[in-house]
């Protein structure tokens, strides 16, 4: 009966502890069964004896340890007591003993009182009744197993199946309940940047991966234990030895991290990442928007187009006043009459339009058609009406871009950033860069081949000397030089919401590369299978996403000011139009006294 139990419930190997001699048909039945065994006769060992045993068969045993106690009922209870003790020494070995290990007491009924009394930490314990040989053959053996209730332990009774094949759940039903309750430690890095937190034991934590993990522990039946790191940070490898949350975890002060963890193949090698990652996201470079104030416009009516474009355009509008010229001077030369008023009388004075002065009015036709007005002239040929037409097309085409172009200008405020990627603002001298050490973004940055880069790691290094905060590990620092100007901050934690609730503030990506959230635990923990498979479940019933989401629409949403449409145009911006008429009233007076002295002499000069 007891191997038959022992192969449906796929016990491979086991572990037997015993304080009498065990029969040699039980033993070659384990042999014949193949299920491979280590017995160790404990009638006269202590009690540290028998926990040096059980660690030095966990070790061969490991992943699985299946103990096989056939004991007194006192022996029974130490065993069990100094496995509870080992499942307070060291998170990992405790997932170990107190979840994993399956153990199966060979007993009465008698000895539940017994167990009872002793403080058991291991979850998955059975106590099996058999009956003796000289009791009628109809008589089944009895099964309890130690169950998790609100007011504590306590055995309850266990159907055996009749049936060749025993559920294991059936035995240990505590396996259908993820973890029972099971108390683990969690390590959370400070949140510093004053939103998107929940406050636990007076800290606050980011709250996203909190959320996550409240809806681990709801789904797979465990409660947890917040803890700081030693050192605020993420951590960073030093000779072998990390820092901050890794740190604790490389340690093994807590069973895993539940944070905003970055996944990288550096930390890879040391510990153990969960998938599905919670989140993806970039590398963000966070400056303070520079103050547009209104400075010197003169030239403001000028830059609605590229300095080639105004090139292009005089070149268009020298190039249509020779040609239109020429042709109206052929067309006059071979004897084709361009204008019905060629000769004009005005009053009794018959003028002749001379070649200057035709070329003379032609100029000021193309001007006004430049600025959209007409003419008073006629045109007779064909080519004539076709090179006007078609400069008329180019020129309100052109009027159109220009006057749309500065109305933006004047009426809308355009926020032009000092740099558009991280190559641009490595050449800016007169900014300032940091980063948070403890973060992935270091190696990113120590790693790059990038030209621009590498430049950036040296000149990095070389003002960190003097300058300590430009890797410091508090995000707060950073935010307040970026508050104070000229200071870039590369993140590459969710950096939309705080931009939208600081309104002084904008993010642009850095392009360095995207990555991947998730959390972390020791290397080669036994709790990385069920958390994993737990996090795809959350994944494939949308419930990250949602989850996400919620905690976005958490954040302040964006309160700034925002001026009205159009806006009031300040006088110096519109300046450049005042010098435009001051100079043509300045230009035209003093051409009418050159016309004037001019006419004076001549007609002084007729007269004599």
């Amino acid at each position: 009966m007891l191997v038959q139990l022992l192969l449906s419930l796929n016990w491979q190997s086991v572990f037997v502890l015993h304080t009498r001699e065990l029969d040699r048909p039980f033993l070659f039945s384990l042999e014949a069964s193949g299920i491979s065994y280590v017995d160790y006769e404990i009638s006269s060992s202590t009690g540290e004896h028998v926990s040096t045993i059980v660690r030095d068969v966990e070790k061969v045993l490991k992943p699985h340890l299946h103990l096989l106690l056939i004991c007194d009922a006192t022996t029974t209870a130490s065993v069990l007591r100094h496995l509870s003790g080992l499942c307070r020494t060291g998170s990992n070995s405790s997932v170990d003993w107190c979840h994993i290990s399956r153990v199966l007491v060979v007993g009465t009924a008698d000895d539940l009182p017994v167990f009872l009394d002793v403080d058991i930490q291991v979850e998955n314990v059975a106590l099996l009744e058999l009956p003796e040989k000289q009791v009628d053959s109809n008589t089944k053996p009895r099964m309890w197993t130690l169950m998790f209730r609100p007011t504590g332990r306590a055995f309850t009774d266990v159907t055996l199946s009749d049936k060749t094949t025993t559920n294991l759940t059936e035995v240990f039903p505590n396996v259908k309940y993820g973890y029972n309750g099971r108390r683990f430690t969690l390590v959370m890095k400070h949140n510093s940047y004053g939103f998107g937190f929940e406050t636990v034991n007076g800290r606050r934590v980011f709250s996203y991966p909190f959320r996550i993990m409240k809806i681990l522990a709801h789904y797979m039946n465990f409660s947890y234990t917040v803890i700081p790191p030693r050192e605020d940070a993420w951590g960073k490898d030093v000779n072998g030895s990390w820092t901050g949350v890794l740190g604790t975890l490389q340690r093994r002060e807590a069973d895993f991290a539940s944070d905003m963890l970055t996944i990288h193949y550096d930390r890879a090698v040391a510990f153990d990442y969960i998938l599905l990652p919670i989140a993806e996201s970039k590398r963000f470079i966070l400056y303070k928007k520079e103050e547009d104030a209104d400075g010197d416009h003169l030239l403001l009516f000028l830059r609605a187009f590229q300095p080639t474009v105004l090139l292009m355009f005089g070149l268009s509008l020298l190039l249509e006043f020779v040609l239109l010229s020429s042709v109206r001077l052929i067309g006059k030369k071979i004897g084709l009459q361009t204008n019905s008023e060629n000769n004009k009388l005005e009053g009794n004075v018959r003028l002749k339009n001379t070649s200057a002065q035709n070329v003379l009015q032609t100029g000021f036709e193309v001007y006004g058609a430049t600025i959209k007005q007409g003419s008073t002239r006629t045109s007779s040929t064909d080519s004539e009406r076709i090179l006007t037409a078609g400069w008329w097309m180019f020129t309100i085409v052109f009027s159109a871009v220009y006057c749309g172009t500065i109305m933006a200008t004047l009426a809308v405020k355009v926020e032009t950033p000092p740099f558009s990627n991280m190559a641009e603002l490595v050449s800016r001298t007169d900014y300032k860069i940091g980063y948070d050490s403890s973060s992935i973004t270091e190696s990113i940055i120590q790693n790059s081949n990038l030209s621009y880069m590498v430049a950036f790691n040296k000149r990095i290094k070389d003002q960190s000397i003097k300058d300590t905060g430009l890797l410091s590990n508090n995000i707060t620092t950073h935010l307040q030089r970026v508050h104070e100007g000229k200071y870039a901050f590369i993140t590459s934690l969710v950096i939309l919401p705080l931009a939208r609730a600081k309104c002084q503030l904008e993010a642009i990506d850095s392009r360095l590369s995207s990555t991947y959230t998730a959390f972390y635990l020791p290397k080669s923990s036994p709790l990385k299978p069920e958390l994993q498979k737990a996090m795809y479940r959350l994944n494939d019933n949308g419930i990250l996403q949602r989850t996400f989401q919620e905690w976005l629409e958490s954040v302040p949403k964006e309160t700034c000011h925002v001026e009205d449409f159009p806006k009031v145009v300040s006088l110096i911006k519109t300046q450049s139009i005042f010098f435009a008429v001051g100079i043509g009233v300045g230009s035209s007076s003093l051409i009418l006294i050159a016309e004037t002295v001019w006419y004076r002499t001549k007609h002084q000069i007729c007269h004599r």
